[in-house]
């Protein structure tokens, strides 16, 4: 027998005899044990020891210890051999995650103009709300303990050939992002969530693609292009995209750690073998996402008025103060002389 074989669904408690803290290994969301975050690891032991994490990507048991130990191929082999005959199968019963989607599915209703979903976003610097997005009130769950329900934020994740298999939400409480743990969810997914993305506006044949939701629709407010969010720099990296999609442009994200860059030019590269054409687009600003400099050259647009026209920046400032409003594009028409 081999290893591999022996191994099966055992790794829960080879792990925990390993020295991996059982806090990772509870199958609930929870900051990574390598990349760290607050909720993007995911442990979901199917039978060998895999895992997802947002941040550093997908992995099985033997993943796990090498990265998180440092250890290499023959002293992960040595550490699990040593012990895997002392080991007991642990494997969870998992539950048919199709009756929760459709659970979502029932509840969710188009956003309205007025709506608390409306005004995070706006909030945000955002001003496009694509029909695709949805909202719910839905409770929020945290450490077993039921909370709400919140104003919350649905979209559909789906495939290449449009078949959706999982839901983001976001949860929302006073026009703010709801202040807890997790207040961004993948739900459980039918089969994969890997190369899957949430298809804000139709898919053309000249596509953006971005990370996050937000993040995408700052942009399409940016170019007036479509945007797709592919919800993580791992995902982005592995986006499965139609075939009939010949142009990519990838927005991708400047991070101080490289995770945003090294993602988007893992799938440019794919891509250009595909032969489609391919452009990466990263803001200038080491750790910021393209949110973050829309929003930043808003304010500095805002701050010019100011020193060149402070009576036209009093104004422009009282009307967004008045209707709450962050995302302003500013233009003063001159007078004919």
């Amino acid at each position: 027998m081999s290893l591999d074989t022996a191994a099966n669904g055992k790794w829960t408690d080879i792990l925990t005899r390993l020295g991996v803290d059982g806090k990772f290994l509870s199958g609930k969301q929870c900051p990574c044990p390598m990349c760290g975050g607050k909720n993007r690891f995911k442990y979901d032991n199917q039978n060998r020891g895999t895992y997802f994490c947002r941040g550093c990507g997908s992995g099985n048991g033997w993943n796990l210890l090498r990265n998180l130990f440092g250890w290499d191929y023959n002293r992960t082999i040595k550490e699990v051999r040593n012990i895997v005959g002392d080991c007991k199968i642990m494997t969870t019963k998992k539950k048919d995650p199709r009756e929760a989607l459709r659970k979502i599915a029932r509840v969710s209703k188009p956003i309205s103009n007025d709506s608390d979903i409306v005004k995070y976003l706006y909030s945000r610097g955002i001003a496009t709300v694509p029909n695709m997005l949805k909202e719910a009130d839905l409770y929020y769950y945290e450490d077993g303990i039921k909370t709400g329900a919140f104003p919350t934020m649905v979209a559909l994740i789906s495939n290449k050939h449009g078949k959706g298999v999982s839901y983001h939400l976001t949860y929302t409480h006073q026009q703010q992002k709801l202040k807890c743990s997790a207040p961004k969810k993948m739900m459980t997914p039918v089969g994969t969530i890997t190369g899957a993305y949430v298809e804000l506006f139709p898919m053309e044949e000249h596509i953006c693609l971005a990370e996050g939701i937000e993040n995408a629709l700052a942009i399409h407010d940016f170019i007036d292009k479509p945007v797709i969010a592919c919800l993580s720099a791992h995902n982005l990296s592995e986006v499965d995209l139609p075939d009939f999609v010949k142009k990519v442009e990838i927005w991708g994200d400047n991070d101080a750690s490289y995770c945003g860059q090294r993602a988007s030019y893992t799938l440019a590269e794919r891509l250009i073998r595909e032969g489609r054409e391919v452009e990466v687009k990263l803001p200038p600003v080491a750790g910021e996402d393209w949110l973050d400099y829309i929003n930043r050259d808003k304010k500095l647009a805002l701050e010019a008025v100011k020193e060149t026209d402070p009576e036209f920046h009093q104004g422009i400032t009282q009307l967004m103060n008045t209707f709450n409003a962050t995302n302003v594009t500013i233009t003063k028409i001159e007078e004919e002389a």
